[in-house]
């Protein structure tokens, strides 16, 4: 799979900054094709260069506003502002409830392992 969508970065809640987990928040386009809510893999595009990313795409926590939320690997970027273009590349989980901020940040530091050792088991570069 490698699915892409563009968009430029937009002011989000601060809530995964808040959790460790920084991210650039993308309005997803009406009419876009996703292959579903929950966490991915993938590759995120800016500037002309490739980094390795989380995204997670949710309906929100009110369940009515589709939102793409993009963590680059690594990488500790101001974002806002500025275009991206986000590739998914194999889904890792799927949506839960929010559970509260403690269990949340559990989770996201869990998402994180397992994207760091999803590019360890492949070349980067070719991935993304």
């Amino acid at each position: 799979m490698q699915l892409s969508f563009q968009g430029h970065v937009e002011k989000g809640e601060g809530l995964a900054t808040g959790l460790g987990c920084p991210t650039a928040n993308l309005a997803i386009e009406q009419g876009a094709i996703i292959p579903g809510l929950g966490v991915y893999v993938g590759g995120t595009q800016t500037e002309g260069k490739r980094y390795p990313s989380l995204i997670y795409i949710s309906d929100g926590r009110t369940g009515q506003n589709l939102k793409m939320e993009v963590h680059l690997l690594g990488e500790n970027m101001d974002l806002f502002g500025k275009h991206l273009r986000v590739y998914l590349l194999e889904k890792i989980r799927e949506v839960i409830p929010f559970p509260g901020e403690e269990r949340m940040a559990e989770i996201m530091k869990d998402d994180l392992v397992k994207a760091d050792e999803w590019f360890a088991k492949r070349s980067t570069q070719a991935q993304i």
